[in-house]
């Protein structure tokens, strides 16, 4: 067994890997750190609204993400974890020992994830944290069925490929959207994978509403909160759309309607390819984004690379379009041999860097006036 100490938790583990795979004895992947320090976070901010919380582990695996809700939020009044592996509830019994958790603060069974949860139906989970190796898709409705009114689902898939367009057919057959395989195909994929929860929860009246979506290494990270009524979820289906795009100038177009689509790009006549349906409104709710914005720096239990990657999503939530420019990919288009920094399009644009790639930024300007600028520094 290996110990390791992840936030405030110290867990036993069987086998660590630096290549993760779902043969492991009891799955564990230091690489999704960022991944729970986040929902770390976002627990601590439903404590501030005065709740004591019960929290859903469907799929704990060596139980580290419970353990550090349970040990790094203040209003964790119990977490039911669940894992198909009898040797996982095993070491999640151990692991709450070690780390002094009361029995009844926790309960642990063994049951298929879809079992444990619609057993639960109505029962009103606060947080619910969903982590499957791969898609998310066979999970989603008994997820949303046994969340409170009000709760919040922390959601990871991490079939980027498909979402991200590597494997169209995939991705048609899961999600039912086209994605863009272009410089920003991670945001299309975040897209595309909103839209498919707000799909499903919409068949039951359920109104999945986006808080915080991102993207880092290997896999997709959003968080939604639970509302009711149709008039909620026409609301968000209003915001379902497509993307035009042009692979030969990077224009980019949100049309709400397939039949409003253009068929030639009107900076330079190329024909336009198109992704979705996908989610065309924000990706970050400014509430949230900011509570954790300022909290992270305060809490030593969140690592570096957290921290890092919420102080770009802070910056970019501030400017929230469809889609972004690439500096290097804009520089490679137009044959720009000095390509300009991201400090100078930044500025010349009113842009905003993004956490989704290093030389990435968002702005409202018109594309024709991206192109000048990029343009006129390369010359």
């Amino acid at each position: 067994m290996h110990r390791v100490i992840e936030g405030r938790a110290e867990v036993l583990i069987p086998e660590v890997r630096e290549i993760v795979s779902s043969d492991m004895p009891v799955f564990y992947n230091p690489k999704m750190r960022v991944n729970r320090d986040l929902t770390v976070l976002v627990l601590n901010y439903l404590c501030t609204k005065g709740k004591k919380l019960v929290v859903a582990d469907p799929l704990a695996a060596s139980g580290v993400r419970s353990v550090r809700f349970l040990l790094e939020s203040g209003c964790v009044e119990k977490v039911y974890l669940n894992d198909i592996n009898p040797d996982a509830a095993q070491l999640i019994r151990k692991n709450m020992e070690i780390n002094g958790i009361e029995e009844s603060r926790y309960s642990v069974s063994t049951k298929e994830a879809n079992l444990f949860l619609r057993e639960r139906r109505g029962f009103g989970f606060d947080l619910l944290d969903l982590d499957p190796f791969g898609t998310p898709v066979q999970f989603l409705e008994s997820v949303m069925l046994s969340m409170k009114r009000g709760g919040v689902l922390s959601l990871t898939a991490t079939d980027t490929a498909p979402l991200a367009g590597t494997y169209p057919g995939t991705c048609k057959r899961r999600y039912a959207s086209k994605p863009l395989r272009n410089e920003f195909k991670h945001e299309v994929g975040l897209r595309i994978l909103i839209k498919k929860v707000i799909e499903v929860g919409a068949q039951y009246d359920i109104a999945m509403v986006p808080l915080f979506g991102y993207a880092h290494i290997h896999y997709f990270k959003l968080f939604f909160k639970k509302e009711r009524g149709v008039k909620r979820v026409d609301e968000l289906l209003d915001k379902v759309g497509y993307l035009l795009y042009c692979f030969n100038c990077a224009n980019r177009k949100p049309i709400k309607s397939i039949f409003e689509a253009e068929q030639k790009c009107p900076h330079c006549g190329t024909r336009f390819n198109y992704g979705g349906p996908m989610w065309l409104g924000e990706l970050w709710d400014k509430e949230l984004t900011e509570y954790i914005h300022k909290t992270a720096p305060q809490m030593e239990s969140v690592s570096e690379e957290t921290k890092r990657i919420l102080r770009f999503i802070h910056e970019e939530s501030q400017l929230q379009t469809v889609g972004y420019y690439q500096a290097s990919h804009m520089s490679k288009l137009f044959k720009i041999a000095r390509q300009p920094t991201i400090d100078f399009l930044v500025k010349s644009l009113d842009g905003r860097r993004t956490h989704f790639a290093g030389d990435g930024f968002r702005t409202t300007r018109p594309h024709e006036e991206v192109v000048e600028v990029f343009k006129e520094a390369g010359a």
